[in-house]
C-alpha cells in the first residue's frame, strides 16, 4: 500500500474543504423586512348639541407595491356618498405573491414579495366607520434589490352643524410596525400617519375664519401619543387627546442587531374641540397612509474571523505538503 499516496491525497482533500470552507464563510444571508400596519375601528364624530349631518362623504383608496425585478402596480379607487366604502383589490409583486389574502392584516410568511392593502367603509354617525391599511415587504436574496409598498386613504365629508358645538373625534386604534435585517447595510423603514380635521369651505359661517389657520383648518387631531399636546389648530387645548399611543410615526433599521417593533392592540383615541363651532357647513377632511422601504445590498467581502484564518492555514499547508510530496 502506497502509504505517501495515501496520506497525499487525504492532505488534498483537507486542502479542498478548507478552501471551500473559506469561500462559504464570505457568503452572507442577506434579507430585509418591513410591516406597518394602520387600523381604525368604530371611528365616529359627533357634537355636544344640536345635530349633525354628514353628506356628499368621498372616499380614496390607493394601494401600491414595488418589488425589484416584479411589476409594480398601483390602483385606485374613488367612491361617494354619506356611507361611501372604498376597498381597492390588494396589490403585491414579487414570487411570493400567490395565496396572500385580501383585507388581511398582520404579518405573512411570503418571502420575496411586497404588497399593500387598505379600504374603508361604514358611516361616521351610525355605528362608525373602519379604516384600515397595511403595507408589507420582504426580501431574503442575496443581490441589489429593493422592495416598496404603500397605501393612501383619503376622504372628506361635508359636516353641518344645527346649533353651535363642540366637536369630538373618537376611534378605536390600533398599529403594527415592524423592521429587521440580517445583513449590515440592508435598510428596513416603515411609517403610518393618521390625521383628522375640519375646515372652512365656502358655505361656513362668518366665524369660522377667525378660528382657522392659513389653510382653513379651524381643528386638527394628529394623534402623536403625548397625552399633553392637544391637536386643536389654535394649540390651546389644555386637556389634550387621548392618545395611547402614536399613530403618526416612522420606524427603522440597517443594524441586524436592532429590530425594531412598535406593537399594540386596539385602544381609545378621543380628542374635543376646546371651542364650540358656530352652527352651520364645514368640510371634515381625514388622510391615512401606510408605508414600507426595504433595500437588500449585496453583502461586502467578508473579514475573515479567526476560525476562517486557521481552516486557510490548514489548507494551505496540506496543499503544500502535498505538493513537497509530490513523487518526482
Amino acid at each position: 500500500m502506497n502509504v505517501d499516496h495515501t496520506r497525499n491525497k487525504t492532505l488534498g482533500w483537507l486542502g479542498a474543504l478548507a478552501a471551500a470552507s473559506l469561500l462559504a464563510s464570505g457568503q452572507a444571508q442577506a434579507g430585509a423586512y418591513g410591516l406597518a400596519v394602520n387600523e381604525l375601528n368604530n371611528f365616529r364624530i359627533t357634537t355636544s348639541a344640536g345635530t349633525l349631518s354628514l353628506a356628499g362623504a368621498n372616499r380614496n383608496a390607493s394601494d401600491s407595491a414595488f418589488f425589484e425585478g416584479g411589476v409594480a402596480v398601483n390602483p385606485r379607487a374613488v367612491n361617494t356618498g354619506p356611507a361611501a366604502n372604498a376597498d381597492v383589490l390588494q396589490v403585491c409583486s414579487g414570487g411570493g405573491c400567490n395565496g396572500l389574502p385580501q383585507n388581511h392584516y398582520a404579518p405573512t410568511t411570503a418571502l420575496e414579495f411586497a404588497r399593500g392593502d387598505a379600504h374603508a367603509f361604514g358611516n361616521m354617525l351610525n355605528g362608525g366607520a373602519s379604516v384600515s391599511a397595511v403595507a408589507e415587504a420582504q426580501r431574503n436574496t442575496i443581490g441589489a434589490a429593493t422592495a416598496t409598498a404603500g397605501d393612501t386613504l383619503t376622504g372628506s365629508v361635508n359636516l353641518t352643524l344645527s346649533s353651535a358645538g363642540f366637536i369630538t373625534f373618537s376611534f378605536m386604534g390600533r398599529r403594527d410596525l415592524r423592521t429587521s435585517v440580517t445583513t449590515m447595510g440592508d435598510k428596513s423603514n416603515v411609517s403610518i400617519m393618521d390625521i383628522f380635521n375640519i375646515s372652512c369651505n365656502s358655505s361656513s359661517p362668518v366665524g369660522c375664519l377667525s378660528h382657522a389657520n392659513a389653510d382653513g383648518v379651524i381643528f386638527q387631531f394628529a394623534p402623536d401619543g403625548d397625552p399633553n399636546n392637544g391637536s386643536d389648530v389654535n394649540g390651546n387645548h389644555g386637556a389634550g387627546s387621548l392618545d395611547p399611543f402614536s399613530l403618526n410615526m416612522t420606524a427603522g433599521t440597517n443594524d441586524p442587531a436592532t429590530s425594531r417593533a412598535f406593537t399594540n392592540g386596539f385602544a381609545m383615541f378621543s380628542l374635543t374641540s376646546n371651542f364650540a363651532l358656530p352652527a352651520g357647513s364645514y368640510t371634515l377632511n381625514f388622510s391615512k397612509s401606510t408605508r414600507t422601504d426595504i433595500v437588500v445590498i449585496d453583502p461586502p467581502l467578508a473579514v475573515p474571523e479567526p476560525g476562517t484564518l486557521f481552516l486557510l492555514g490548514t489548507g494551505l499547508a496540506a496543499l503544500a505538503v502535498t505538493r513537497r510530496r509530490r513523487p518526482q
